[in-house]
């Protein structure tokens, strides 16, 4: 069973979940081609857990029709 997650993930986490590079994940969540960032307190940045998660599924979504389009 689940333990009470957090709303937020850090950067890190982002990172190792999504296996993108720290400043890919910055860059994108400021042009909108990711998640954008929380400012939580002072210079403490996170991202909301069910976007990120949103934008992992919309992912491989795509990659599924993608791969269904080349069959």
């Amino acid at each position: 069973m689940l333990k009470n997650l957090s709303p937020f993930l850090s950067v890190r986490e982002v990172v190792t979940l999504t296996s993108l590079p720290r400043s890919t994940v910055i860059k994108h969540s400021k042009t909108g081609q990711f998640p954008a960032q929380v400012r939580l307190c002072g210079n403490r940045i996170a991202f909301v857990r069910a976007d990120v998660d949103a934008w992992i599924e919309s992912r491989l979504d795509a990659s599924k029709e993608a791969a269904n389009d080349e069959k």
